[in-house]
């Protein structure tokens, strides 16, 4: 997935940042578009405080707007990395359970906005708009240029993606959790299993942990795992419009999907480090 810079963004859909000082955290949400909010280096090194750390749980959405912000396709859900910034300007970039970038990051500010550029290690880099953070959560913003078809009929537009991450708990980090997220507007079944794949007694034996009928909405499971675990999803239903996420301790795990008709299968992969 490829993010740039949010040149264009402040022409579709503004957001104010408001500060407040030993409250919740950093949030954006403008009402009044000739108000500009004053940024000091101080309230930049105060949110740097807040952004240092482990950020787990990386959900994406992304839409397709025109000039005017207005929406021209139905949201979808995307990948994201965890991130975890040293406070300094060193970020890790962890992309999933065996990947992990070293990057850097700066924060900025421009019209009362404050910006999140990571670099990564090629020189290119995402800049994302800071809409929300506090010790808990953390909610990023960025945009790139699109051209969008009407029929044959080009026109200009931008795919808008919004991250939102949590911060690491203890319990993320002594849990030895995985934790499922399935997401659709439609109906849809969820199975999910576990084979431990170092284990002999039964060997490879997947183990149903839980099922659900013909729900719609979100469906969230987490189980205890140790090394070897192998996760398995079977979802029944329109893989058009649905989605899910799986992680470990709050990290994206990592496989392949198949695709039978009306299902979604995960296959290899999915495996506890």
């Amino acid at each position: 997935m490829s993010l740039v810079h949010v040149n264009n963004f402040c022409q579709l859909k503004k957001f104010l940042l408001v500060l407040f000082i030993a409250a919740v955290g950093f949030m954006g949400c403008q009402k009044d578009v000739s108000t500009i909010v004053k940024i000091t280096p101080a309230d930049l090194v105060t949110i740097n405080g807040e952004l240092k750390g482990m950020w787990l749980f990386p959900v994406e959405t992304q839409n397709v707007v025109d000039i005017n912000g207005k929406p021209l396709t139905t949201v979808q859900y995307t990948a994201a990395p965890a991130m975890q910034f040293d406070g300094s300007s060193n970020v890790k970039i962890i992309q999933n359970v065996n990947t992990t970038i070293n990057g850097t990051y700066t924060l900025s500010t421009s019209n009362g906005y404050i910006y999140l550029d990571v670099v990564y290690p090629d020189v290119t880099d995402i800049m994302y708009q800071v809409v929300f953070v506090n010790s808990q959560t953390l909610k990023l913003l960025s945009s790139q240029p699109y051209v969008y078809y009407s029929g044959s009929n080009p026109q200009p537009a931008s795919t808008v993606s919004n991250v939102v991450l949590q911060k690491q708990s203890s319990a993320d980090v002594t849990g030895h959790m995985i934790r499922v997220s399935v997401v659709s507007d439609t109906l849809y079944s969820v199975s999910v299993y576990v084979t431990n794949t170092k284990l002999h007694t039964p060997a490879d034996t997947a183990i149903l942990l839980d099922s659900k009928a013909n729900i719609t909405g979100t469906y969230t499971y987490a189980f205890p795992t140790q090394s070897g675990d192998k996760l398995t999803l079977d979802i029944i239903g329109d893989y058009t419009k649905t989605t899910f996420y799986a992680y470990y301790n709050g990290i994206p795990m990592e496989g392949n999907v198949g695709y039978p008709f009306d299902e979604i299968q995960t296959t290899t992969g999915w495996t506890t480090p």
